[in-house]
């Protein structure tokens, strides 16, 4: 935390009470967990189509260079030329590999990742309270990988970033407390609130409901957890 003159114990107390924003009631954990399983399948289905089509113009790619090579070897191509556009069609492949080279988790990883991440969201307060200062750290950095600072004018812990994983927490807790008995969870609606439009990482705030945005690197990220 940023440093201030207000006292390490009341820091510790406040930011206690702000982490228990997003501190997941276990009744809830396994409509949360069915939502960010169904947001993950559907940010990374048009990564998965876009894989199919770059792997596609590779191969096509492979074949050219392949094709320059033995007509060089033959005599058919002078250097300059066979360079020219073996260095044109390599370029081209790598450029097209950079961009999948960002993996998928598999479903078991998937579902471990969330499990895991939950399972902590369920014990935050717990884990703040009773760790040590490697455990507080490890803590801080996970749910504010920005950091965070003291605004003394209004008496808050402000963070310019929260995970968001955690962060869309308090958002579908609210959603699923307004659900009556017996209806049926909306899981599509409920993934619309927190799926960001493309894979832009998320930014949240402490004061207030600011924009949660759940994306491909934020669930790639939770591999870490495993």
């Amino acid at each position: 935390m940023g440093s201030c003159n207000k006292s390490a114990k009341t820091l510790h107390s406040t930011f206690t009470e702000d982490l228990k924003t997003y501190q997941l009631d276990p009744k809830y954990k396994d409509i949360v967990k069915e939502v960010m399983t169904y947001t993950y399948d559907n940010i990374t289905k048009e990564l998965r189509t876009q894989k199919k089509s770059i792997k596609k113009i590779i191969t096509e790619l492979n074949i050219k260079i392949d094709s320059i090579e033995e007509r060089y070897a033959l005599g058919e191509l002078d250097s300059s030329i066979y360079k020219k556009f073996k260095d044109k069609y390599e370029t081209q492949k790598e450029e097209l590999q950079s961009k999948i080279e960002n993996p998928t988790l598999s479903s078991s990883n998937l579902e471990l990742a969330i499990d895991k991440a939950l399972s902590l969201s369920e014990s935050l307060e717990k884990i703040w309270v009773d760790g040590d200062l490697k455990q507080r750290q490890k803590l801080q950095n996970l749910v504010f990988p920005s950091g965070l600072g003291y605004d003394k004018s209004n008496d808050r812990v402000r963070t310019p970033k929260v995970n968001a994983i955690f962060g869309s927490i308090p958002i579908l807790s609210k959603e699923i407390l307004n659900i009556k008995k017996g209806e049926p969870i909306p899981v599509n609606q409920f993934s619309d609130l927190v799926i960001a439009e493309g894979f832009e990482p998320s930014t949240v705030c402490l004061e207030g409901r600011c924009s949660i945005q759940l994306s491909y690197a934020t669930f790639y990220s939770l591999a870490l957890l495993i």
